[in-house]
């Protein structure tokens, strides 16, 4: 299904405007939306619903559901209506030729148009996809802003983000060049604060490490 989405020419296109438009209201910046963003975000779905021991069936929805989950912002942009609910009602458009099945979609439904928060996770789905979403926070999403502010300058110095999740804990990692000032960081706090929620959902310990180092946060 991942695939299919991928080799959907209408799918492309969309993605293509998308990465194409500028995000900047309430002094918010410009982070990227694109194809780029949604195939990380596929792959940290990935990796953590594996760690979750789900079935081959449920990996591929989750990576199909990063795929659609900011699909929204095309119609929807930053000052109308909520992109996380236009993209829940967009998405089945992509999913014709698929073998998706009614409860496939509501399940897919339900974790696109929670992503944003995580108030109403009701699947490993929804759950994979609200933290995925956060941990792409690398300098691929703000390298290009227009606005290189101190949070994008921030942002920028994070190389690359792994997720562990064990019987006890479930372990942010940052590789990080220099020194990460986290009083900047928190301006955005979704980062910190969602890893957390889900880590609480799941009765388990939050670790956030920088370099091989863990930072109380």
């Amino acid at each position: 299904m991942y695939e299919a989405v991928l080799k959907n020419k209408e799918y492309i296109e969309l993605t293509e405007k998308i990465g194409r438009m500028k995000f900047i209201t309430d002094n918010k910046w410009d982070w990227e939306h694109g194809l780029g963003h949604y195939k990380r975000v596929a792959m940290y779905t990935k990796k953590i619903l594996e760690q979750l021991n789900a079935e081959e069936r449920i990996i591929d929805l989750g990576m199909t559901a990063a795929l659609l989950h900011d699909i929204g912002l095309s119609e929807s942009g930053p000052n109308k209506i909520d992109h996380a609910l236009k993209s829940s009602m967009m998405f089945q458009k992509f999913l014709i030729q698929t073998d998706i099945t009614i409860s496939e979609k509501q399940m897919l439904e339900q974790a696109i148009k929670d992503h944003s928060n995580g108030n109403d996770i009701r699947s490993n789905i929804g759950l994979a996809l609200v933290l995925a979403d956060k941990l792409d926070v690398t300098y691929h999403r703000t390298i290009n802003s227009s606005i290189q502010d101190n949070i994008n300058k921030e942002y920028q110095k994070i190389q690359k983000v792994d997720i562990e999740i064990n019987d006890k804990d479930l372990i942010v990692k940052y590789v990080v060049e220099g020194i990460l000032n986290f009083d900047i960081i928190k301006e955005w706090p979704k980062c910190i604060t969602i890893p957390k929620k889900i880590a609480h959902y799941l009765k388990k310990n939050c670790i956030f490490i920088v370099n091989d180092e863990i930072v109380n946060l």
